[in-house]
């Protein structure tokens, strides 16, 4: 069971993209009214709910709320009760003001009951039906420190038809988040109106190894020469080679 916190255009276009692939889905916004939108009205695979009841029974709980929404439940003790399970924060803060720390990682620091994987914070909402441009799937970085949690975000993302690709630890969070600035920006330079992603290329045979697998011997390179070797990554987490984009729906 999937829960969504936020009912906004992120939320509700990632329950909608879930319950159409059959996943049930509890979704709730920062009321506790559990009315039915009707956006989410047809859709029997949707159960809106009052918060606390998406907190407590979710498998993998994804935070879409503006930051500041998602930093107050944190801090009110509202997401204490996560017993190990998995979050995704897609949040992106807003710039620094007065000097205050805006960083996903403060997120992370308040939820240390939850394995927090910052993803889909790069990705409009606008994306989510149909991710896939110019004919090749659109790829989601994500980053944690729980790499069991990172496989089970990663399969919820490939389910709905990204690309996903872990970049590291929770402390990669920061580059994201600039990441979702620029990509932002472009949007609005060129008024792509949220269809915007991009596709990562990697060389085939890839070098890729699960993380803690140590690199086989190399034979010693020239000084001065510039070592091009493809950082670590979660085997589970990339997408079978050749995978055909999603139909249009």
């Amino acid at each position: 069971m999937i829960g969504v916190l936020g009912r906004g255009r992120m939320g509700s276009a990632l329950a909608r993209t879930l319950a159409e692939q059959g996943i049930p889905v509890l979704i709730a916004g920062r009321t506790r009214t559990g009315a039915r939108p009707v956006g989410l009205a047809t859709y029997p695979e949707i159960h809106c709910v009052p918060a606390p009841v998406v907190i407590g029974r979710a498998d993998l709980l994804v935070l879409a709320l503006p930051f500041d929404a998602a930093v107050e439940l944190a801090r009110n003790g509202l997401l204490d009760e996560g017993r190990g399970r998995t979050i995704v924060d897609t949040t992106n803060p807003p710039s620094a003001a007065g000097g205050r720390r805006r960083s996903g990682r403060l997120l992370a620091e308040l939820l240390p009951h939850w394995r927090v994987v910052k993803a889909l914070n790069t990705v409009p909402a606008g994306m989510l039906a149909e991710p896939v441009l110019d004919g090749r799937p659109v790829t989601v970085p994500l980053a944690g420190d729980h790499p069991s949690a990172k496989i089970e975000c990663a399969a919820m993302l490939r389910g709905i038809g990204f690309v996903p690709v872990d970049v590291g630890g929770i402390d990669r969070a920061p580059a994201l988040e600039s990441l979702a600035e620029l990509l932002m920006a472009i949007d609005s330079q060129h008024a792509l109106r949220g269809r915007l992603g991009f596709s990562l290329a990697t060389p085939e045979p890839s070098p890729l190894a699960p993380i803690g697998t140590a690199w086989p011997d190399r034979p010693p390179v020239p000084v001065g020469e510039r070592q091009r070797f493809a950082p670590p990554a979660v085997e589970s987490i990339r997408s079978t080679p050749g995978r055909p984009p999603r139909p249009s729906r």
